[in-house]
């Protein structure tokens, strides 16, 4: 019989980037990195009170009773691993509702957390605008924000910071390579600007039947001096 647990946690993902290059090369070297990462992360988890989730691939999924809990071990991860070889980690963090059912996790705010990750830079923290507003009073703390983007297969309206305190990178727009829905991105800038273009065309016909296009060509003869070429009256 299955145990399903429902709970409210800050949920923190983890990658390493380049991973998948480095295992087309190096399987071995490869398998010895997340050897390595386990390693080093597992103590650090546990020392702030983190559950070890679930591991996919080089990838991790942690949790934390807090949000500050989730941003400082977090912070001590990069610090590790800062100067290990080819260990070079994006971290996201976001705070909503999991559900655990035997060993796996399941829920929105789960799928919200991975879509956070990729808006990290290697070294770097990604947060939601949740994680942030929980820290926003604490002056140890200082975040930037990147973007509301529309996340792939995520319903919800989400605003994505970065944490430039501690010696954290920032992340910038164009080294992002997060995954975002195109068919959503922009629809209220086209929407607006159909709108606005069907009230123009629509409003074309009536300016000349009104007479007011004679009338302004009228005045731009006249003040460009062209005469008539029937009356030659300008």
């Amino acid at each position: 019989m299955s145990s399903l647990k429902r709970r409210l946690a800050a949920i923190v993902f983890t990658d390493i980037v380049g991973f998948t290059d480095l295992s087309s090369k190096d399987e071995e070297g490869a398998y010895k990195l997340v050897v390595k990462q386990r390693e080093i992360l597992k103590p650090i988890v546990e020392k702030h009170e983190g559950e070890w989730l679930k591991e996919k691939g080089d990838g991790l999924l942690l949790s934390f009773p807090s949000s500050k809990e989730a941003v400082n071990c977090s912070i001590q991860i990069q610090t590790a691993v800062k100067n290990i070889d080819d260990l070079n980690l994006r971290i996201g963090i976001h705070q909503g509702d999991i559900i655990i059912e035997d060993k796996d996790v399941f829920g929105d705010d789960v799928n919200i957390a991975s879509r956070i990750e990729p808006f990290a830079v290697a070294g770097g923290i990604a947060v939601s605008q949740k994680i942030q507003q929980d820290l926003s009073s604490n002056p140890e703390f200082k975040f930037k924000f990147i973007d509301t983007p529309k996340l792939k297969g995520v319903q919800q309206e989400v605003s994505i910071y970065c944490i430039i305190s501690h010696g954290l990178p920032e992340s910038k727009k164009s080294d992002i390579q997060a995954k975002v829905d195109p068919k959503k991105k922009y629809y209220k800038e086209i929407l607006i600007s159909t709108l606005f273009g069907i009230i123009i065309f629509s409003y074309i016909p009536q300016l000349f039947d009104s007479g007011e296009f004679h009338f302004f060509q009228s005045s731009f003869s006249r003040s460009a001096n062209i005469k008539n070429p029937v009356t030659g009256e300008l």
